[in-house]
C-alpha cells in the first residue's frame, strides 16, 4: 500500500510526462510481446504526463513518465524467478528550452528515477538520474518545415546508463508525408486524412533495474541489477477522434533482445535466451499541441 500512495504522490506533485523531447500532454500505452522459442515474455504499461510553461524566451516542461513490466518466464529454469516478473519505473524530468534566435534554440533536461522490483523499501540503489543538452535548429518554409536536432544524453535506453548521441533530422514534405532520421529514432509518417496517420518506425528502448534484493542464481551468483533492450520495428495507425483526443494501435516486430541479470558492478552472472518475436500496442493521447503551438515553438 505504502508504494501505490508512493506512485500516486509522485503523479499529483508532478503531474508532467517527458519522453525524448514530447510535446504530447498525456499518453496511456500497452504493449505485449509473447514468448516466443525464448525464456520470457512481457508486457508494458506506460504513462506519460506532461506540460510546458511559457517563458519570456523559451519554455519549462515539468514531466513524469510511468512503467510497469510484467515479465513471465518459461518453467523449466534452475532459479527462482518470482521477485523478477514486475519492473517498475518512475521517472521525473525537468527540461528548459532556451531560444537563442528565431531559427537555433538550446535545450537542457535532467531527470531522476526509481527504478526497481520493489521487492523491498526503496533505498538509494533504486536511484538513476538521466540527463542531455541537445541544440535544435529550425528552418524551410511554413508548408515543408525542416528541423535538426543534435546533442547528448545519459540515459538508460541501451540496458545500462551510459551517453548516447542525440541527433535527428526531420523534414514536412508536404500535407500527406513526413519523416525524421535520428537515433534513438526514426520513422516516415503519412496522413491518410485528416484523422487518420500511418507511420512506420524504428527506435530502441530498455530499461536498467535495482533488484531490491539480491537474486540467488544457482548458488554461485547474487544477482543485484536487471537489463533489458531491444530494437523494435513497427508500424503505428493513429485516429483522431477529436482537436485534442487520439487513439493509437501498433504492431511490429522486436529483435536483437537483450535481457540480462548483472551484479552490483554491472557484470553480466546470467543472460536470458532472448529471440526475435512480434508485438501489439495500443493506446490513448491527450495532445493540446494545436492551441499550444505559438507558445512551445
Amino acid at each position: 500500500m505504502n508504494k501505490i500512495l508512493l506512485i500516486l504522490f509522485l503523479i499529483i506533485i508532478s503531474a508532467e510526462g517527458f519522453s525524448q523531447f514530447n510535446r504530447e500532454l498525456l499518453s496511456l500505452n500497452y504493449s505485449y510481446a509473447p514468448m516466443g522459442n525464448d525464456d520470457y515474455d512481457f508486457s508494458k504499461i506506460e504513462m506519460n504526463i506532461s506540460m510546458p510553461y511559457k517563458l519570456k524566451n523559451g519554455f519549462l516542461r515539468n514531466s513524469i513518465n510511468l512503467n510497469y513490466y510484467n515479465m513471465n518466464f518459461r518453467y523449466g529454469l534452475d532459479f527462482n524467478t518470482k521477485d523478477l516478473e514486475k519492473v517498475y519505473g518512475i521517472n521525473y524530468d525537468l527540461m528548459y528550452t532556451y531560444h537563442l534566435s528565431s531559427t537555433w534554440s538550446v535545450a537542457l533536461r535532467g531527470g531522476i528515477s526509481l527504478t526497481s522490483n520493489f521487492t523491498n523499501r526503496i533505498n538509494g540503489e533504486d536511484i538513476q538520474f538521466t540527463g542531455g543538452v541537445v541544440t535544435e535548429k529550425n528552418g524551410g518554409t511554413l508548408d515543408k518545415p525542416f528541423k535538426f536536432i543534435f546533442g547528448l544524453g545519459y540515459a538508460t535506453i541501451t540496458g545500462e546508463p551510459r551517453i548516447i548521441p542525440l541527433v535527428s533530422y526531420s523534414k514536412k514534405v508536404n500535407d500527406k508525408f513526413s519523416y525524421e532520421i535520428g537515433f534513438p529514432r526514426t520513422y516516415a509518417s503519412y496522413n491518410i486524412n485528416e484523422r487518420s496517420t500511418l507511420k512506420s518506425m524504428l527506435w530502441m528502448n530498455g530499461f536498467y533495474s535495482n533488484l531490491s534484493d539480491p537474486i540467488d542464481i544457482r548458488n554461485v551468483y547474487n544477482a543485484e541489477k536487471s537489463s533489458f533492450s531491444a530494437i523494435s520495428l513497427g508500424l503505428d495507425y493513429s485516429y483522431r477522434m477529436d482537436e485534442n483526443w487520439v487513439i493509437v494501435l501498433k504492431g511490429g516486430y522486436s529483435f536483437n533482445s537483450k535481457y540480462d541479470l548483472l551484479d552490483n558492478d554491472n557484470n553480466m552472472v546470467y543472460s536470458f535466451d532472448s529471440s526475435s518475436r512480434p508485438y501489439i500496442s495500443t493506446g490513448i493521447k491527450f495532445n493540446l499541441k494545436r492551441k499550444f503551438n505559438n507558445r512551445i515553438k
